[in-house]
């Protein structure tokens, strides 16, 4: 029975779109923002996002990510468009108060499939992948420009592979997009669901 419909992004798009390959029977379908997909090189990372997630590899990386929370004092917000209200960077920093918290904070920068490393994540993000790119289960896939993950080149790319795929271009986004566009993220979600899934 087709009874689950997955929101997926960053980490939560690795996780959920290796479920969804094992357990395509249960998928009625995925939606779709800055998802991880097996990047080929450091150089389709750009030069910017190479340096801070090599850094991030480091034998300097705990020290950014554990001891400095950098992740969230200044990757969160610089993956946002608009400035974040203290209201909501206390609400981000709440569960990493402590530092032995932070500590999926630093595996899963760690952890990011880029060059064939690491092995067994690379070897899962491509088999989901290919998979993806091939299921006719239903899509909705949000991007953004510039992106993090998923570049505009990326996400013609993209567009012009994925099958029974509804692709919303959002405007101006790095990598949170739901942070900028949460509004138009929700009722595209919700139009979809009840319209093209029919499950309203």
């Amino acid at each position: 029975m087709k009874d689950v419909v997955l929101v997926l992004h960053d980490w939560g798009s690795a996780l959920g779109l290796d479920w969804a390959r094992r357990h395509e029977n249960r998928v009625h379908g995925i939606a779709l923002m800055e998802f991880i997909w097996p990047i080929p090189t450091w150089l389709d990372v750009g030069p910017q996002g190479a340096e801070a997630f090599r850094g991030f590899r480091s034998d300097k990386g705990r020290k950014l990510l554990v001891d400095q929370n950098l992740f969230i004092e200044q990757v969160l917000p610089g993956g946002v468009m608009r400035k974040l209200t203290s209201e909501e960077m206390t609400a981000y920093r709440k569960p990493f108060l402590d530092v032995a918290s932070r500590e999926p904070v630093y595996r899963f920068p760690n952890e990011l499939p880029i060059a064939g490393s690491p092995a067994d994540v690379w070897a899962m993000a491509e088999a989901y992948h290919a998979w993806l790119l091939d299921t006719e289960i239903p899509k909705l896939f949000f991007w953004a420009e510039p992106g993090s993950i998923i570049s505009p080149a990326r996400a013609a790319w993209l567009q012009a592979r994925l099958k029974a795929c509804k692709t919303v271009g959002l405007g101006p986004g790095r990598h949170f997009l739901q942070e900028d566009h949460a509004d138009v993220i929700g009722r595209q979600i919700a139009d979809w669901v009840s319209n093209s899934l029919a499950l309203g």
